[in-house]
């Protein structure tokens, strides 16, 4: 198999395992992963036609890969032409797939399928552009591919805005103009052998942006569900012979299932049990915070002196890790708490924050 075969196979399970990755960010109103295969190819391709258009008329007035590929060059043209490239990709996305824009996230969503696929066609051109150059492959998988969907994340964010909820024109192109400049800045330090040392630097500072804005449009999404709601609906029947971790008690229990959890309600002290992951899944769904859950792990001593894993102090885990309680009460205001502090940790703290977002945006 020559490298030209193997480079398009390669190409094509990166951008398949960063696809699931990306979906796996999309929490409550999932898209299919043929809808976002679609976006992938229609605006990857898309995008790439329009950058290496517009490449080729700059060409014309001497502007070549040699004028451009420095700190100036960087901003002036590199950033905005692959920033307005990709945008003109998810705009023929949005046309094909519009009913798929139903939440804030499937803005950013589609236009990371989108930033993937101008990022893996063009990591494919690399690879293939002379000897020598196979390594570019891999290397720009995963350096370039990640840069490029987080650059897309604002223009992302800003046309569903624009699109349904009447937000000004402008804000879109300001956040085009914002994404060129991170591009821009990007391109700028690893153009510089005395400052290419800080893109890994830069790399995590924005991705970390980009996952803070998704986990920012998580927590506004009309799609997130009522934690205590789900404790309404219809018992799911009884659990007989569950030792509940809290009181001993091995009496029949209520049962609670719903597609996020599943529980089991005590009523000789009122807690409900869930296996350790369907306590993450809560966390994971009610207040989504990223692979944090681990890191909120405390001892707590019980008042009967039992020592035990609590979550938040909110939900507590059993000595072996399997099984948890927790009083719906205590943990639904808990949640609250927790996402009201991530808005707020957002709005402050965030390289690009809830509070500029709506400056800029809306």
């Amino acid at each position: 198999m020559s490298f030209f075969h193997l480079s398009i196979f390669l190409s094509a399970i990166i951008g398949l395992i960063i696809i699931a990755w990306i979906r796996s960010f999309d929490i409550y109103e999932k898209e299919t992963y043929l809808t976002m295969l679609w976006a992938f190819l229609a605006g990857g391709i898309t995008s790439v036609l329009i950058a290496v258009g517009i490449y080729e008329f700059l060409q014309i007035f001497g502007i070549d890969d040699a004028v451009i590929s420095n700190t100036l060059g960087s901003f002036l043209v590199i950033g905005p032409v692959e920033e307005f490239a990709k945008l003109v990709g998810l705009l023929v996305v949005y046309g094909l797939l519009k009913k798929e824009f139903n939440e804030l996230t499937d803005g950013i969503i589609y236009m990371s399928c989108v930033a993937l696929g101008f990022s893996i066609i063009e990591n494919f051109f690399y690879a293939n552009s002379g000897e020598n150059n196979q390594y570019l492959l891999v290397y720009r998988a995963f350096i370039s591919t990640p840069a490029h969907i987080s650059f897309s994340v604002l223009p992302g964010y800003a046309w569903y805005r624009y699109t349904h909820e009447k937000k000004p024109f402008r804000s879109v192109i300001i956040a085009l103009l914002a994404a060129s400049i991170l591009h821009g800045l990007f391109d700028a330090l690893a153009f510089s052998p005395w400052l290419n040392f800080l893109l890994l630097i830069y790399l995590y500072v924005i991705i970390r942006m980009s996952l803070r804005i998704v986990q920012y449009t998580n927590i506004l999404s009309p799609f997130r569900p009522k934690f205590k709601e789900l404790f309404e609906t219809p018992a799911a029947g009884t659990v007989a012979d569950l030792e509940c971790p809290n009181c001993k008690s091995f009496s029949p229990k209520v049962l609670v299932r719903n597609r996020y959890f599943t529980a089991s309600r005590c009523d000789n002290c009122g807690h409900h049990i869930s296996s350790v992951t369907d306590i993450i899944k809560i966390f994971r769904i009610f207040a989504p915070e990223y692979k944090r859950f681990r890191r909120k792990l405390i001892h707590v001593r019980m008042n009967d002196n039992r020592i035990l894993l609590s979550v938040y102090g909110s939900a507590f885990l059993d000595g072996n890790r399997k099984t948890g309680f927790f009083r719906v009460d205590d943990l639904s205001e808990r949640l609250g708490v927790i996402n009201e502090e991530l808005l707020t940790r957002f709005r402050k703290r965030s390289f690009i924050s809830g509070g500029l977002l709506r400056k800029l945006f809306e």
